[in-house]
């Protein structure tokens, strides 16, 4: 008898799907790994982008191409207790699937391993984006979401956020990068820098989590906002930084970060 393969999966019910939980073991990390760097420069919510990534994948062509077979094997089974186990969960469950989605979708960008890249670069963001020409597009950095002072969500005020976001926004503005992300696996802030009537500015996202899948917005209610996945928002982002070259935020480091 030919083995079952599970039910069909396609590009578009695949990004509309939460992630799988992480199997946090007994015994794990316990240290912050946060920096001290903090970011001073200016910091303002990243306007309606709930809206725009459900519009992006409201408006996609989506391929008929399955993305996989959803099966019980699909379940966490690598139990994880620091930054390096939650990356390598990461881009099982999110780089690799995306990796698909952008392949079906003819988006030519890839998660990779920063390494892959061969920058000169002496530090080393945990994830990145680049294109088949090795083009960096995005920067993302990790953090083990079981340590309190790495919840995303539950910052109370600024100069939490500011600290939280600091690294991120270093490694964009030092590799000439719009888009970045901050992720505990379990919560994602995507981020932007742009040049705005001659001042480079960040904005940042909705904490969002990777548990949700996606609701959608309410038409008769103008001012509701749509419940998106966090595949969603990466196949928003990357509908962005695919087109977008490097930039170059020239504005003096002593006025961005205090260490």
């Amino acid at each position: 008898m030919a083995p079952l393969l599970g039910r069909k999966t396609h590009a578009k019910e695949a990004t509309a799907a939460n992630l799988p939980p992480l199997l946090v073991g007994q015994h794990h990390t316990e240290s912050s790994a946060l920096h001290s760097l903090y970011f001073l420069g200016p910091l303002s919510r990243w306007s309606n982008f709930l809206r725009a990534v459900e519009a992006t994948s409201n408006t996609q062509t989506w391929s008929p191409r399955v993305i996989k077979y959803t099966q019980r094997l699909d379940e966490e089974a690598v139990q994880v207790g620091d930054e390096h186990g939650v990356q390598g969960r990461f881009q099982q469950s999110l780089g690799s699937l995306m990796g698909h989605v952008f392949k079906a979708q003819s988006i030519d960008l890839h998660f990779a391993d920063f390494k892959c890249l061969g920058s000169s670069y002496t530090d080393v963001p945990d994830v990145i984006l680049k294109n088949s020409n090795n083009e960096l597009k995005v920067i993302g950095e990790l953090k083990a979401p079981w340590i309190e002072q790495h919840k995303l969500g539950g910052f109370y005020n600024e100069d939490e956020l500011r600290q939280l976001l600091a690294q991120p926004i270093n490694y964009m503005q030092s590799l000439n990068c719009m888009y970045g992300f901050l992720s505990t696996y379990d919560e994602t802030i995507f981020l932007r820098q742009e040049l705005i009537n001659g001042v480079w500015q960040v904005s940042y996202s909705p904490v969002i989590k990777g548990s949700t899948s996606y609701v959608p917005s309410n038409a008769t209610n103008v001012l509701g906002s749509p419940v998106v996945s966090v595949k969603q928002c990466f196949l928003y982002l990357a509908s962005l930084a695919v087109q977008q070259g490097p930039v170059f935020n020239n504005t003096p480091q002593s006025q961005w970060f205090l260490d």
